[in-house]
């Protein structure tokens, strides 16, 4: 068997993981790329109302005008994180202080729960503001840190949001940072088309890899 690529707990041969990245990027209009990626959103470093409806593009199981709302009265606390993080660091580079107030998008979730917002969502709108510092956030990719193979962060049933984000992010760092050649090579298969971050890539890779035995290959992402 080749190289093996590994998200969390999960792993798959290197050449298998190109080859759906290369799929999932080709624009065959199977999944959310590049409709994701290329929604123009708000035209600011903060979130807007526009931002709101991107969660929509990757598929996020929703009620759309319950998920709108509930976002919508999250947006303060969102900007508020927003302002706090530095301008020009990548997650593979970031430091434990900046880890320390990402978690604090978690917290957001712990203050002021919503009956349809979650980790999922919330992510899903934060990433495309700064793509290249914050990560994605769904099932599959907690699947492959909590419950695949030898998953480095076991579930724990009174953790915090924030506290999982505190124990998920440096392992999520790891993986990107030890596998960058791999995150690069995907973030090439672009084309020059949209372009997308090695943060994306390991998103578009993790959730193929946590996949449960009911998700269909054909469900956007």
């Amino acid at each position: 068997m080749g190289e093996m690529v590994k998200v969390g707990g999960a792993e798959k041969p290197r050449d298998e993981v190109l080859e759906y990245a290369a799929d999932y990027l080709s624009g065959n209009g199977r999944y959310a790329y590049p409709a994701y990626d290329a929604y123009p959103g708000t035209v600011s470093d903060l979130v807007g109302d526009a931002d709101l409806l991107a969660v929509c593009l990757l598929n996020a199981g929703q009620k759309a005008i319950p998920t709108y709302y509930g976002l919508q009265s999250l947006i303060p606390d969102m900007n508020e994180v927003l302002k706090r993080l530095p301008e020009d660091e990548p997650f593979a580079e970031a430091s434990a202080g900046t880890l320390d107030i990402m978690a604090d998008f978690f917290g957001i979730l712990d203050d002021k729960p919503t009956t349809q917002v979650g980790k999922t969502k919330l992510l899903k709108v934060l990433h495309r503001k700064r793509p290249e510092l914050i990560p994605l956030f769904d099932e599959n990719i907690r699947r492959c840190y909590s419950v695949i193979g030898d998953a480095p962060v076991p579930p724990v049933k009174s953790r915090t949001h924030r506290d999982f984000a505190v124990a998920w992010l440096p392992f999520l760092q790891r993986d990107l940072v030890q596998q960058m050649d791999v995150w690069d090579k995907i973030v090439g298969l672009t084309n020059g088309g949209v372009p997308i971050t090695p943060l994306r890539a390991l998103d578009i890779v993790g959730w193929d890899l946590g996949r449960g035995p009911t998700a269909s290959s054909g469900r956007a992402k």
